[in-house]
């Protein structure tokens, strides 16, 4: 169970209802489809389910949590009213970040006695921030990713498909002992390149093009990311340059990066070197993102935010460039920030690799 004393210091609520799947996992380790977690404070806590997870939530009494089963004949929302007027609870604090607008009124409705209050970025804060035991899941899920990149650069070749590339990949994440992907694999390959996020086709790598791979595995709960643009064949004068480039960005954002920097200075190391060489309209997105349980959490190194990143908190580095009709590469490592300096999780080459 998580300590919740500096999500009460954030929020000054008598209580905190937890409903979405991962922040209950977060704040427990439980996972579960269906629950309602009320977090009180002192670090107590109750979790109310039905039947399909009472018993297996017993596992959560050691950890001081009580566990009750939602009663024949009664909603969950009456036994959360029953289970806050035993606790004398007059605020509630609800994550307004995860609920929808329908969720929200039936809850403003079963939940009338109470004064609501949104603590959502409340706990995104709390969850930026990582304890020793999350930083080391993250580093696990990411070796797991390294060994995958390893073993497909055996098999990775000319006349392949995106798609085969993609099941390849996927298959030797799970090998190296992934539970599950950390998000959708993205492969694009040659002109497919010139896009960010693009979905894997059934198009065939040609000789020369590059071929950029974004993927993550998933490790207990926990995200890694990485990015890696490798050639199958010689690579055209244009593109080596353009990998050049990115690879002199990425390495500039790393060598820079420090605790406590804002995210605008973060994406700045970056961009900065890829304006100085000319692609400056060509790297659409910013520089970095955190991640834990999702793949995408706060803060952010943006050129649009001044959110500071600071100790023990995730930041990757993945500048890009990317030209309709030409092609595109991205170069990405996860990064631990901490007082002492920042930790580079990622152990891949990056140095231009042809095949």
């Amino acid at each position: 169970m998580k300590n919740t004393d500096k999500l009460f210091q954030l929020s000054g609520v008598d209580a905190v209802l937890v409903v979405s799947e991962k922040n209950r996992f977060y704040f427990t380790g439980f996972a579960s489809t269906f629950g309602y977690l009320l977090l009180f404070p002192g670090n107590k806590s109750t979790f109310i389910t039905d039947p399909r997870y009472f018993e297996m939530a017993q596992s959560l009494v050691a950890d001081g949590v009580e566990v009750v089963e939602i009663a024949n004949g009664l909603s969950a929302n009456q036994t959360l009213a029953e289970t806050l007027a035993a606790h004398e609870v007059t605020t509630l604090g609800f994550e307004d970040t995860e609920l929808t607008v329908k969720e929200y009124l039936d809850f403003e409705k079963a939940l009338h006695e109470y004064k609501l209050t949104p603590v959502g970025d409340n706990i995104n804060t709390v969850r930026s921030v990582k304890s020793d035991e999350e930083i080391a899941l993250i580093a696990k899920a990411q070796s797991i990713t390294d060994a995958a990149f390893a073993d497909l650069l055996k098999v990775l070749k000319a006349g392949m498909t995106e798609i085969e590339v993609r099941i390849e990949l996927e298959y030797l994440m799970a090998k190296h002992g992934a539970e599950g992907l950390a998000f959708d694999t993205i492969i694009a390959s040659g002109v497919n390149g010139s896009k960010p996020h693009a979905h894997p086709t059934e198009k065939k790598i040609a000789n020369g093009e590059a071929v950029t791979m974004d993927f993550g595995a998933r490790y207990h709960g926990y995200c890694s990311d990485m990015t890696r643009t490798v050639f199958v064949g010689e690579p055209s004068a244009e593109m080596r340059n353009i990998y050049n480039v990115v690879l002199m960005a990425q390495k500039a954002g790393i060598a820079n990066a420090y605790c406590g920097m804002t995210g605008r200075e973060y994406d700045a190391f970056c961009r900065e070197v890829i304006k100085a060489n000319g692609y400056e309209q060509y790297f659409t997105h910013s520089t970095g993102h955190s991640l834990g349980i999702d793949i995408h959490e706060p803060p952010y190194g943006s050129m649009r935010t001044d959110n500071v990143i600071g100790n023990n908190q995730m930041i990757t580095c993945e500048p890009g460039i990317y030209v309709p009709g030409v092609g595109g590469v991205r170069i990405e490592d996860l990064l631990v920030v901490k007082e002492t300096g920042v930790v580079d999780l990622t152990t891949s080459e990056k140095n231009i690799i042809i095949l």
